[in-house]
Order: structure tokens, then sequence, then C-alpha cells
């Protein structure tokens, strides 16, 4: 990585100049191969194409997603090399209750603009094309990091802004706010539908329509087919939206990956993917297990949801509730009555399914913090290539012994990285525990006192 930090004495100071911080402690000289390299990428080109032929909001030529790609590989200009920091979050920030709202992702990046490249006024600087300027907002960026032979896509989205500092007469730095394709499908207000279509199809085909009505790409999307068949719709408002009401009447997931994919799962994928019911690695502090910085357990009220009452659009409210836990913790309500779903049993199934993932709190771990650094080989890979829905182990032996062990899944992703190999990555968890459902011939849950019908 030698040149890597060009440009950087320590971290870029703001105001009267002073001695920069000492650096941290660099890792054992054996492991510093075995570090990731970060890779940061945006989408400048040269030539034909110049002006820009990625999606612009409100482009009266470019303005659909169908008629312009969101980056092709071929045009990712590196700008790696004057990378000084990023940080990155997708997903949750903290998960209550059983029903999922991801956030939009979003990242910071901080480059070296000593020499002017990243100033918009700078017409001679190297991404400019025919007298038009390539720094401007709503170009695609990426973050990746390369760790041995594989290279890992953490974040994917659009710039929003450019904010140039000075802070020294021979110093320059830009920070880079993003926010990925949520804002696309946010900001993308439809005009209704003369006639309501696709009454009666799955989740699944509901959401491909809602992504065809705006022209997202085919291959920019991972959807499962869906369990709840669906109300008819005139497609009307901004997309995401209604993709959110799709997720709510499924009790599925909704969100963009890493790769800046929209990803749809139904409720039944984390019963029955691979990734979700099979702990993906165990994380603890003796021999065999993966190192962890910390991990936040939670125990309080918030995930107590005791009274479910749930209707669909134009059927009849159903309800379900825990008289015992009612007793125990008062009475704590989830009302929906703008549901997508074509049976009023469908939304009854809804009811109880909510009733017993939340009728009672629950000691979980909410939040785990990992310094790949302490085992470059055995926690890059997973700090680097674990995604939403991935199942993992926790083991918790807190001051005064006992071990507290919990499966959990990871439901948010935020990475940061401070120069010269300083990694830190944070998973924002839900708790796993009571996701196991009777599946017909299983060798262990098959039987009705020993696991739950799933919904």
């Amino acid at each position: 990585m030698a040149g890597f930090d060009a440009g950087f004495t320590g971290e870029p100071f703001v105001g009267t100049p002073g001695p920069p911080p000492p650096p941290p402690p660099p890792p054992p000289v054996e492991q510093t191969a075995q570090n990731a390299r970060p890779i940061v990428e945006i989408g400048f080109t040269v030539g034909p194409f110049a002006a820009g032929q990625y999606l612009h909001l409100d482009d009266p030529v470019r303005g659909r997603l169908d008629s312009a790609r969101l980056a092709p590989d071929d045009v990712w200009t590196d700008v790696t090399a004057w990378l000084h920091t990023f940080s990155t979050q997708a997903g949750v920030t903290r998960v209550e209750g059983p029903i999922l709202r991801y956030e939009a992702g979003s990242a910071t990046v901080a480059l070296n603009n000593s020499d002017r490249r990243f100033d918009p006024t700078n017409m001679s600087g190297p991404y400019v094309a025919g007298g038009v300027t390539q720094v401007e907002p709503m170009r695609a960026i990426r973050v990746r990091a390369q760790h041995g032979s594989i290279a890992y896509t953490l974040w994917q989205g659009f710039i929003d802004s450019w904010m140039i500092e000075n802070p020294s007469p021979d110093y320059s730095r830009v920070t880079v706010t993003c926010t990925d394709g949520q804002k696309v499908l946010g900001n993308y207000n439809r005009v209704a539908l003369g006639t309501a279509v696709g009454a009666g199809e799955l989740s699944g085909a509901r959401v491909n329509r809602i992504l065809n009505s705006v022209g997202w790409p085919a291959e920019d999307r991972i959807i499962d087919t869906g369990v709840s068949a669906m109300q008819a719709t005139t497609l009307d408002g901004d997309a995401w939206t209604e993709l959110l009401l799709v997720q709510d009447s499924e009790i599925g997931e909704v969100y963009l990956d890493g790769a800046g994919r929209v990803v749809f799962r139904d409720r039944h994928a984390v019963l029955e993917d691979t990734r979700s019911t099979t702990s993906q690695a165990t994380f603890g502090s003796q021999p065999g297990e993966l190192h962890y910085e910390s991990v936040t357990p939670e125990y309080d009220d918030t995930t107590i949801r005791n009274v479910w009452r749930i209707a669909r659009t134009g059927g009849t409210q159903q309800t379900a509730a825990d008289a015992a836990s009612q007793l125990r913790y008062l009475t704590w309500t989830h009302d929906r009555t703008d549901l997508l779903l074509t049976l009023d049993s469908d939304s009854l199934g809804y009811a109880q399914y909510g009733l017993y993932l939340s009728k009672d709190p629950e000691l979980r771990f909410a939040a785990i913090t990992v310094d790949p650094r302490a085992d470059p080989v055995g926690l890059f890979p997973q700090t680097l290539g674990r995604g939403f829905g991935d199942r993992i182990t926790i083991v918790s032996r807190p001051p005064g012994g006992g071990t507290v062990t919990r499966d959990v899944f990871i439901r948010g992703v935020s990475h940061t990285y401070g120069g010269a190999n300083r990694w830190k990555t944070t998973w924002a968890l839900q708790s796993a525990t009571k996701f196991q459902f009777l599946i017909l011939d299983d060798a262990t849950y098959g039987k009705l006192d020993e696991a739950r019908l799933a919904f």
C-alpha cells in the first residue's frame, strides 16, 4: 500500500495547525499483508459519455432508470489514491419489534483535494470533459475492499454533495456524502394507472411490478417469490413507500444490498435459507471462537407487542392478544389497517404470528463491534462478507462467571475505515431465538409440541 496515504500526515487539521496525533500502533509485520485494502470508485468517465450517462433525477433525457445505468463496471474511476477515510451505514441502526424497517444507506468519504481534482470549479481538472465538470451530485459511487483474491462490495449509491474545506494554505480536502438507491426509489413519484392491476399476485411479483414501473434494471434486483397474495395496485406515489407496504403485508424484508441491488426476502426466507437457519460463525473469547471487540446486550420493553390488531384494506379487523403478557407487562399494541392481504384469515394469521414473536421481552444482543485486525485471516472475510439476514452465534462471558449464548440475525452493517489499516465493523442485530418453526419431517423440530407452525 505504498503511497496510499500520500499527501497526509496524521489526521487533517481544522483551524490553527498543531502537531498531528500519534499514529496507531501498526499491526504485527507478519499480519500486514493480510489486512484488507480499501477501494473507492466514482462514476467518472471520459469520451462520448462524458456529460454523464448515469441517472440524474428529473433529467428529461436520462431521468428514467431504464435509460441510464447506475454505473457500468467499465467506467468506474478509482480514486483510492486520494482516500483518507470513509464510513458506511446500511440496514437498521436498532431493531424494535418483528416488523423490520431498513433505513436508507449512507456513506461519507474524505478525499485529499490539494490538487483541486475534486473541485467543480476547476475546469483544468482530470474529471472534466467537453467543458463540463463531472464533480457533481448524483454521480454513482461504490466502496469496496480487497482481501486476498476477493473484492467485496461494501456499499454502493449516489453522491449527495461535495463539501470542500481548505484547513491550511497547502492542504485541501473534500468530504463526499452519499445515499444509496433508496433515495432514487423514494423520489420517483408515479402517476396512478387508470385501472388497478395485479390482483392476487404474490408479493414477489408485486415487488417486480413496482420496480418495473420505475425501470429499475432487472440485473440489480434479487426477489423471492413471496408467500402472500396481494390486492390490486394503481402503482401511484413513490416506489419505495409502496415497496414498504408490500414488505409489511408479507412480514418480509426489502432493502438495498452492498452492491446496490434491491433485495426482497419473503417471510419464509428466514426459516428456509441456509444462511439464516444455520449459524455462519461463532464470536466469543475462547479458542475456536472469533474475536469481537464489544457486544451490546439489551433487555427492555421496546420489542413487546402483546395485542395485535390487523386489518387488510377493505377487510374486518382481526385481533390476537396474550392476557398473561398484558397482566405482567401492561398493554402494548400493534395496529395496521392498510395491509394488502386478500383474506381476513390471512390477517388473523398475521396477528397470531406477530404476537408469538413479540409478546414477551427478551434478553438479547443488539449490536456487536469487530476489529478485524485482531485476526485478519479469520475476521476480514466475516466483516466484509456478511449480509442482512445472516445468522451468527455470540458467546458472552460476563464478569462474575457464567456464559450467555445467543443466535442473532445481522440487520444493520456499519464500516469505518480510518486510514493506515484502521478498520471497524458494527452489526445491528435481531434475536433469532423465536425463529424456529415446524418443518414437516424435520428430525428435530417435526413435532407440533416442539415448534410452532409458520404463518
